[in-house]
């Protein structure tokens, strides 16, 4: 069965910052790391046997990288866990210490807009 690719842009707080969720297989993971400007590593190539990863730099628009739509508890709970490290990081761009409620709803925007 051939996996479906698939990229989704979550904008954060406004259209200035930006979520990128992706998942499918490591060559797809790939080309949109760099479509975002992110530099290659070796680590994409072995994300498809992990439940996910979350990919920042100083320059670029958080990427969540999964290797399916998530369905299960488990998927969805991982999902959460690297939107989680994918708002942090935009927070820490902007310098912003005081934000759980923010912060949360931001987290919660993510997940929602992937599982629709």
């Amino acid at each position: 069965m051939k996996k479906k690719n698939k990229e989704i842009v979550v904008p954060i707080l406004n259209d200035e910052y930006k979520v990128i969720v992706c998942w499918g297989d490591s060559k797809h993971i790939e080309k949109v790391l760099k479509s975002w400007e992110h530099k290659p590593d070796n680590t994409t190539s072995s994300l498809i046997d992990k439940r996910g990863a979350c990919f920042y730099s100083k320059d670029c628009h958080p990427v969540i990288a999964l290797p399916r739509k998530p369905k299960t508890p488990e998927e969805i709970g991982t999902l959460a866990h690297e939107a989680t490290h994918a708002v942090s990081n935009i927070f820490e761009k902007l310098d912003e210490r005081n934000y759980d409620e923010v912060f949360a709803h931001s987290v919660g925007a993510i997940v929602r807009k992937v599982l629709l």
